[in-house]
């Protein structure tokens, strides 16, 4: 079974690669935790997670999924986190959780993806993007196929700890908010961001989004707006959006 939580497309395009290579299913932790499911899931083949790296560290949103949910079947199970640079220390996070759910960690492997986190300014143009995704294919294939055949992924060689252990909750803490986000008059109310965000936190308002206080800044509303109609402030003024997949 394949878990993916994906804000900009980078790890759903991983988490199909993976199943289509390894004939498993897929599951959307985004939908799951829109529809607030948290039911048990039971499956014979490894558990395979993917998601984004959030400064160091899985998005917390994922991070308590997994913690909620009732796994049945196998114990063992792959991370794969989908990153601008480096994991940083993500595996050590991975570690503790799987040791908190029991789970047999086959394994933490990290694909450098186009970046997405348009609210820091970091997006790249589209041809760089382009040349970073077929850069990454063979790393995708390569840990689908290790997946495939129920093998140890190799050990990658965690980066610093700064990011992981001090900058994540400074993160979390001081820039993690939906405060910024504006709808200009490009809007043509057709409701994307209310549907992708996965903690319904975006509402339509006479035909316009309004954002609540519950935002994990995964930036599926600013990016995968048609009409990149959706602000953050000042600070993607001009920026290029990234998402990967249809809008």
């Amino acid at each position: 079974m394949v878990l993916y939580f994906s804000g900009t497309g980078n790890s759903r395009y991983v988490a199909q690669k993976i199943a289509e290579i390894s004939c498993d299913d897929v599951i959307s932790i985004n939908q799951r935790l829109k529809a607030q499911d948290y039911g048990r899931i039971s499956s014979d083949k490894p558990l395979v997670f993917v998601g984004p790296v959030y400064a160091g560290r899985l998005p917390r949103v994922m991070d308590e999924y997994i913690k909620k949910v009732n796994f049945t079947g196998t114990k063992c199970a792959y991370f794969i986190g989908t990153c601008a640079q480096t994991p940083w220390m993500t595996v050590e996070y991975v570690e503790k959780l799987c040791k908190e759910k029991a789970f047999s960690l086959l394994g933490f492997n990290s694909v450098v993806m186009p970046q997405g986190y348009i609210a820091g300014g970091g997006t790249k143009p589209k041809e760089v993007n382009d040349k970073i995704l077929k850069e990454a294919e063979p790393k995708i294939i390569k840990i689908a196929e290790t997946i495939r055949d129920m093998k140890m992924l190799p050990k990658e060689q965690p980066g610093k700890a700064m990011m992981s252990k001090i900058l994540n909750p400074m993160m979390y803490a001081m820039m993690i908010s939906a405060k910024g986000f504006t709808a200009t008059d490009k809007c043509i109310g057709c409701g994307k961001c209310e549907t992708r965000c996965p903690l319904n936190n975006v509402k339509l308002v006479n035909g316009k989004p309004t954002w609540g206080k519950e935002c994990t800044h995964c930036m599926a509303c600013i990016a995968g707006c048609p009409a990149e109609a959706i602000e953050y402030g000042k600070k993607t003024q001009g920026k290029p959006r990234y998402f990967l997949g249809e809008k």
